[in-house]
């Protein structure tokens, strides 16, 4: 397997692990609203607009490498990973 085969299998992955940890900021967001940590709230706003930018970007490189340009199925890939959150 070349480099670029390999990285052609890992970007889905971590535009799905992306897509993850945004919808966990998002769950966070509501949590800490409730409690008036309005600061708190602006960054972890910030931090799912820059993971998703990412993740454009991760798409794109994955066009240019032949493959599918929208991951759209976050969880296709994600069901073997051996990594805890």
């Amino acid at each position: 397997m070349t480099d670029i085969d390999k990285l052609r299998m890992l970007l889905p992955h971590w535009i799905a692990h992306n897509t993850e940890h945004a919808a966990e900021f998002g769950a966070w967001i509501e949590r800490v609203r409730g409690i008036g940590q309005t600061h708190v709230v602006e960054h972890l706003e910030a931090a799912i607009q820059n993971m998703d930018a990412a993740n454009r970007d991760l798409q794109a490189a994955l066009g240019y490498l032949g493959g599918a340009s929208d991951v759209s199925d976050p969880n296709h890939l994600h069901a073997d990973h051996d990594h805890s959150h």
